[in-house]
């Protein structure tokens, strides 16, 4: 008898994963604790190992399906009728029964992919329509199913992409067991609903036979996603400012040699992480976090500071917990060891949560400064760019050649004022320009 492989709850509050590549064929023989399947939540790819040993009858779901946890992903069977056939069988085929259709699964799974959908964009916002325009077509009546505790039965992911696109959930109609809503129902309730053609979406895109396509899956498809939640929930503005690091310089240059004896690399983004979690402390709203239920501001106690990575695959964010705990050279030897498990694609979900500010480290791919985009829900984003040498007018008005960095601090105003963040900049400047007063909160 088959046995089915249900996809676990990898980590506290993750829903969903998607299948990012299968790692046994279908017909496979396959022992118990081999690694089975590549599943990718949160930007965190792991392998999942079959519970079972025996031989995979059925993979019921792609590679790039997004499925909900503890959904049917595999069968596995003993294999036992597929070995040592009957020599004295009839070399004749025998006329083969009728058989019901093979189960993929799909009537289970609540992500039911709709036909020609392939060139839809891959998130669509929905706009109102003037008050003289009628929508396509009107919603019809919807039965709504409710839960134990008066709720429409619905998908998380179909929840939220509900309020993404401001669609209310008790308007659409479910296709789901017992009348459960979709991801598809509401993507359907969208088109339905959707404006005149006036302000209709821009169109799928045309191409011809020598462009190339490249499925949105794996991480980019975590990365837009991400992003897309960032546009959509934050209000995002830029403050630029620079530092005379030319103190900061000598000091890593002294440092550094006595770092390698050490056994770690130090470069100077350690430093400034400790010289921002002293801002942090002084300035605590750029340490929050907007809880949009509620209504109300979550000021961190915490210092979890995430460090962009880029990699091959595209741009992940680990987290370097409680920084204000570490000495300068534990935080260097954390940074390393997250950004080669990054760089590696061996991130676990515990290295990239909790995070509480951000930190992108752009400089050695040039340019004088960016605009670094959220990493919600946190209040903002700091980008450290390239220190190099630059013409000075000091107070006596002589020119000098010192070493500038440009820093850009990407805040969301409903959360921070631009007082508060030219106030925090101008702090974290002081600190990089005398780094020596970090010593005093060592």
């Amino acid at each position: 008898m088959s046995k089915q492989i249900l996809l676990p709850e990898l980590a506290e509050s993750v829903v969903e994963g998607e299948i990012v590549q299968w790692l046994v064929a279908e017909g496979n023989l396959i022992s118990e604790d081999q690694p089975l399947v590549e599943v990718m939540t949160d930007k965190v790819t792991v392998e999942l190992p079959s519970p079972y040993a025996g031989v995979l009858e059925k993979q019921l779901v792609k590679e790039g399906d997004i499925v909900p946890v503890e959904t049917p992903i595999a069968l596995i069977g003993s294999g036992e009728t597929k070995s040592n056939p009957d020599p004295a069988a009839t070399t004749a085929p025998a006329k083969p029964e009728p058989q019901a259709p093979a189960d993929d699964g799909s009537e289970r799974s609540l992500f039911k992919p709709d036909a020609g959908a392939q060139d839809e964009p891959l998130i669509s916002v929905k706009r109102p329509s003037d008050s003289g325009q009628s929508s396509k077509t009107s919603p019809a009546t919807v039965n709504k199913v409710t839960g134990p505790y008066g709720r429409v039965l619905a998908v998380p992911a179909a929840r939220r992409l509900a309020r993404d696109l401001d669609i209310d959930i008790n308007e659409v109609a479910g296709s789901g067991p017992n009348g459960r809503v979709r991801v598809d129902d509401v993507r359907r309730h969208s088109e339905d609903t959707a404006p005149s053609p006036a302000q209709a979406p821009i169109r799928a895109l045309r191409s011809s036979a020598q462009d190339e396509r490249i499925p949105v899956r794996g991480l980019r498809r975590a990365i837009s996603k991400q992003m897309v939640a960032s546009h959509l929930n934050t209000v995002r503005t830029l403050h630029v400012d620079e530092a005379d690091v030319s103190a900061l310089v000598a000091l890593r240059t002294k440092l550094k040699p006595v770092a390698e004896k050490r056994g770690v690399k130090l470069s100077y983004l350690p430093i400034i992480m400790k010289a921002v979690v002293t801002a942090l402390k002084a300035f605590p709203i750029i340490n929050a976090a907007l809880d949009e239920d509620a209504g109300e501001i979550v000021i961190k106690k915490s210092y979890n500071l995430g460090l962009a990575v880029a990699t091959e695959a595209g741009l992940v964010v680990p987290v370097v917990q409680s920084v204000d705990t570490k000495s300068l050279l534990e935080v260097a030897a954390e940074v390393d060891r997250l950004a080669g498990k990054a760089r590696e694609g061996k991130l676990e979900p515990a290295d990239i949560k909790s995070g509480t500010f951000s930190i992108t480290n752009i400089g050695s791919l040039g340019g004088l400064f960016s605009f670094p985009i959220i990493n919600a829900p946190e209040a903002a984003i700091l980008g450290v760019h390239s220190i190099k040498k630059r013409p000075v007018v000091l107070k006596n008005d002589s020119v000098v050649a010192r070493q500038m960095l440009y820093l850009s601090l990407s805040f969301d105003h409903r959360i921070i004022d631009g007082a508060e963040a030219a106030q925090f900049t101008s702090y974290l400047i002081e600190l990089l320009e005398t780094p020596e007063t970090l010593m005093l909160d060592a």
